[in-house]
């Protein structure tokens, strides 16, 4: 299937930031590998790469698991003959303050959000090393710089995407490999009148905020992003647009850091 062409894998690819990555970087030009735990997600994200005129290969893949990331790469290898660019997008909360939380939700978290990437840098880099370089676009979150109350393992897991990404920046700077992490802020990845229903049967809790317009007013911008919106900067991170960018937390969260709430 190698067609000349640049190919990108992004996990979680299946809806919201991953799906909307990968149709845009199938709209600019690269293959992608449409990775995914859910593999009807996987399969109708990759069959909108290919009624949009690109090129897409779907792969059921459970992140927090090394061996099935070391199968999901190998397969790209295989299908394409190369790896150009890395989306670890993947990942889970489990809510819960610390005593709260069971050993297992914490490792769940911890091993999905956080685990993950260091399996894709693993083994990806390998591949990006014989080509001569590669990029790699973590997904984080501003809670990975703040708190947010009731998400200690997901809190945690993104502060360790975000110092990962930055210790892959400059271990691998001069192999050619550049490394950047995104941290949004609340992203819709829903309709937002199911968002409001579920905030009002308390289904989605935000402690700050109880219902849809209270959450959309915790941003400067007055709303929340859309995935749409984060794959515009994991597309522009990937191009040679960003070629002096490595090491860097980019927040793109409406403003929703840069005041004093409260």
């Amino acid at each position: 299937m190698n067609d000349g062409r640049e190919l990108a894998i992004v996990t979680g690819a299946g809806h919201g930031i991953g799906r909307a990555t990968a149709l845009r970087l199938a709209a600019d030009g690269y293959d992608v590998v449409v990775a995914d735990i859910d593999a009807a997600r996987a399969d109708a994200a990759a069959a909108e790469v290919t009624a949009a005129g690109g090129t897409a290969l779907a792969v059921t893949v459970d992140v927090a698991q090394a061996s099935q990331v070391d199968a999901m790469v190998a397969r790209a290898v295989a299908e394409f003959g190369r790896i150009d660019v890395l989306v670890n997008n993947a990942g889970r909360g489990i809510t819960g303050r610390a005593h709260d939380l069971s050993v297992d939700d914490w490792r769940t978290v911890i091993d999905t959000t956080l685990s993950s990437v260091f399996y894709g840098a693993k083994y990806a880099i390998p591949h990006m090393l014989a080509a001569g370089g590669g990029r790699i676009v973590n997904i984080a979150s501003v809670q990975g710089f703040t708190a947010h109350r009731g998400a200690a393992a997901y809190n945690a897991a993104k502060g360790g995407v975000i110092n990962l990404t930055r210790n892959l920046a400059l271990d691998y700077a001069l192999d050619g490999i550049r490394c950047n992490c995104i941290c949004p802020g609340h992203i819709r990845v829903r309709p937002r009148e199911e968002t409001a229903t579920r905030m009002a049967a308390a289904e989605i809790v935000y402690p700050q905020a109880r219902t849809i317009e209270e959450l959309e007013a915790l941003h400067a911008l007055g709303r929340v992003g859309t995935p749409e919106e984060i794959a515009d900067v994991v597309a522009y991170l990937a191009s040679p647009r960003a070629s002096f960018i490595t090491g860097a937390a980019i927040v793109a969260d409406g403003g929703l850091t840069v005041q004093v709430l409260g």
